[in-house]
């Protein structure tokens, strides 16, 4: 598949700024592998999240739970295996199976930081479900942003080299018209920096 999707979610300290209890920013793309120059690839043109590498932390070392989406961003955010929440498929919930499973972003909300979604981190197929919940987690988050930009609209122009599939599980693309600003990734990128200036600029009046 060859959709990439920019997913995001954040944690901020609901104290203000401070080394020992840092604001944080998690973010995850759909079916990017390593294609960035930060990880040494020469085509790719990635200097914003280049610069976020040298300022954070970049992972060498990474494995994959499973070879599908769902079940991989279930057990990330567990920190659970597939085996243990029984996910292994696109249709299963990891609640179904560990209703009481703490999550990552709940691990934070629990020790004072306020936890927020901008676009997808659970599963939802794409372009299908895009502008939706999806397979959310409602006790991950205390704000949901779900953006629809202007790619979902020009859906049925994507081109399928194998239409035998769905778009969501075929290799396809679409060469999107407009500003970055009004594709899907484009908004959730604007959203989560206005919320990051909202919640830090609140909490260092506090």
């Amino acid at each position: 598949m060859s959709f990439s999707r920019l997913l995001l979610f954040l944690c901020i300290s609901t104290t203000g700024w401070a080394a020992d209890k840092p604001n944080v920013l998690f973010i995850a793309i759909d079916d990017l592998a390593p294609a960035l120059r930060c990880y040494g690839n020469l085509i790719a043109k990635t200097p914003h999240i280049d610069r976020l590498a040298t300022s954070g932390v970049r992972f060498d070392r990474a494995y994959n739970q499973l070879p599908l989406c769902n079940p991989t961003r279930a057990s990330v955010m567990t920190g659970l295996r597939p085996d243990t929440i029984k996910v292994y498929d696109l249709d299963r919930h990891f609640r179904d199976e560990v209703p009481n499973a703490v999550t990552l972003s709940q691990t934070f909300m629990r020790n004072g930081w306020w936890a927020g979604r901008v676009g997808k981190i659970y599963h939802y197929n794409v372009p299908a479900s895009i502008g939706t919940d999806g397979f959310d987690d409602p006790h991950s988050w205390q704000k949901t942003v779900n953006t629809k930009g202007r790619d979902k609209a020009d859906e049925a122009l994507i081109f399928n080299a194998e239409p035998h599939r769905k778009i969501s599980a075929a290799l396809s693309w679409l060469a999107a018209d407009g500003e970055d600003e009004e594709q899907t990734d484009g908004m959730i990128a604007t959203e989560a920096i206005r919320i990051c200036l909202l919640y830090t600029s609140d909490a260092a009046d506090e």
